[in-house]
């Protein structure tokens, strides 16, 4: 398939912009899917795999595993190709966050399959069941589909209106999986093994219909911090899915992992089956560097956000960015943006612990509440010593903590909700569930206190309200507290801390 101008700048639109002045205005690194700089091997890999996605010489499935440290990019990547993507004819995107509740990934992307293309299927099945072929369904490999060859004949059956046949799709994925509703069409239950051919048989359906889909999976990582084992499990099904890749007609994985090495090889210890196989398609994204690449980004930055810098300030700046050697891409665009926008960067907490010659305290602070285990129950824990911290600056005469059901601090003389999302790994669905709630109880400003990993913008969150975000480390708020409540002689220096840490919203 022809792909042209792939890797070129993109058009932002007009209520995106607002949102990233938001952002900005806030000190947040914005959301800059627009555009990808450097990295030019791992832009040619992707370009070359996407233009054989529907190659009849080469028709078969492809992957790619994206490995960086945190802040390096991935996610800006699958983002620029969602948004480049986004009204193509035949290309379409899905893109998920790992799902650490499902780490079978054939079973995870036959689910995508149903949430985004059911009708889809429906229609290609009925126009193409006038010529059923089983082997060309399965790439001529009929023998080894076999065990679903009955499901197959039984869905591109003439006779069969177009809800029995999403009802047969629904067998197929597991919506439905009972005993009778088999029964209902003369079939045997399926397996989960039996399913993952089944999504063999989805994506042919869908490429002989000129559909290709981009799967991305971001964050993998996640599945690693909730166990080791579940992390073995998703690499196993991984690679059971890319030894059936010369099954399928055509489509492309995109997995991402953050490593701190930055190269993934600690993957190989975990499975090796699977790293002798995926090795081969792993893509590292290294960091912008070099004055190229820093004038590139100043010059695009200016240029989005109509700056007007002229090209001697952008040289002052891409100095200025050379000597402060960052180390991951989020911090350069950060200061990159403060640099542009003439805005004092916000302290780090080392830097202001440093300020106030804290650090001490609270690197034992830190290692006391390690030791107690608070750290593990944060949810129940952070706020009593956010409490203490409100009552002493006389802001809790002002309002109240709801700890079960909002988990927020109610500002009513000011008509603030203060809400802590206290886990990284919590969807967007669940945090856009409790804005709702809280909007229909209150019609005030509402500042979200957002895990930093999860990057929180402004777009992402829909509300008639007031939102301004904080980007913060649960654990690093909840270590400050502690430090105001139980050191009397400091809490002075603390709430300057604490203030700054959270934009002077506490």
């Amino acid at each position: 398939m022809e792909i042209n101008n792939l890797w070129q700048d993109l058009v932002i639109k007009a209520n995106t912009k607002v949102t990233l002045q938001k952002d900005l205005s806030e000190g947040k690194v914005p959301q800059l899917p627009y555009f990808v700089i450097g990295i030019p091997d791992v832009k040619e890999e992707i370009g070359k795999k996407l233009e054989k996605i529907d190659d009849p010489k080469e028709l078969r499935m492809t992957t790619s595993l994206i490995i960086a440290k945190y802040g390096n990019g991935k996610t800006n990547l699958l983002k620029y190709l969602e948004l480049f993507f986004e009204n193509h004819p035949n290309i379409k995107i899905i893109y998920n966050k790992a799902n650490i509740d499902q780490p079978d990934l054939g079973l995870f992307l036959l689910k995508q399959i149903q949430n985004h293309f059911t009708e889809t299927l429906i229609n290609l099945i009925i126009d193409m069941r006038q010529n059923y072929n089983f082997d060309l369904l399965t790439n001529n490999n009929p023998v080894d589909f076999a065990s679903i060859k009955e499901y197959s004949d039984t869905l591109f059956d003439n006779s069969k209106t177009k809800e029995e046949i999403k009802k047969l799709i629904y067998l197929g994925t597991g919506r439905l999986y009972t005993k009778n509703e088999f029964l209902n069409f003369g079939l045997e239950q399926l397996s989960n093994y039996e399913r993952k051919e089944v999504l063999i048989l989805f994506l042919n359906i869908l490429a002989l219909g000129k559909t290709f889909i981009i799967f991305q999976i971001d964050e993998i990582e996640k599945i690693l911090e909730k166990s080791k084992l579940r992390l073995n499990t998703f690499l196993t099904s991984y690679r059971e899915l890319y030894d059936m890749f010369s099954y399928i007609k055509g489509h492309y994985l995109q997995c991402c992992i953050t490593d701190a090495g930055g190269d993934g090889a600690y993957l190989e210890g975990i499975n090796q089956a699977f790293y002798s196989r995926i090795e081969p398609h792993i893509l590292l994204l290294d960091i912008m560097n070099g004055k190229n690449d820093m004038y590139e980004l100043v010059s695009k930055l200016n240029v989005l956000f109509n700056i007007n810098k002229e090209k001697r300030d952008i040289d002052k700046i891409v100095k200025e960015l050379l000597k402060e050697n960052h180390g991951q891409n989020r911090e350069l665009v950060r200061s990159a943006v403060a640099h542009l926008t003439s805005k004092e960067q916000k302290l780090s907490l080392s830097d202001l612990l440093i300020k106030y010659k804290l650090n001490d305290l609270y690197e034992s602070t830190y290692t006391e509440l390690e030791y107690e285990g608070f750290f593990k129950s944060l949810k129940d824990k952070f706020f009593d010593p956010l409490e203490a911290y409100l009552e002493g600056n006389f802001m809790l005469e002002r309002g109240s903590v709801k700890v079960r059901d909002l988990q927020s601090f109610i500002d009513d003389d000011l008509e603030k909700i203060h809400y802590f999302i206290l886990n990284q790994n919590v969807s967007l669905e669940t945090i856009q569930s409790k804005i709702d709630e809280i909007s229909i109880k209150y019609n005030y400003d509402i500042i979200i206190y957002s895990p930093e990993k999860l990057e929180l913008r402004n777009g992402e969150i829909n509300s008639n309200l007031n939102i301004e975000i904080v980007d913060y480390d649960p654990v690093e708020l909840f270590v400050l507290l502690n430090m105001y409540r139980d050191n009397f002689e400091y809490q002075f220096e603390l709430t300057k801390i604490i203030r700054d840490y959270t934009n002077n919203n506490l």
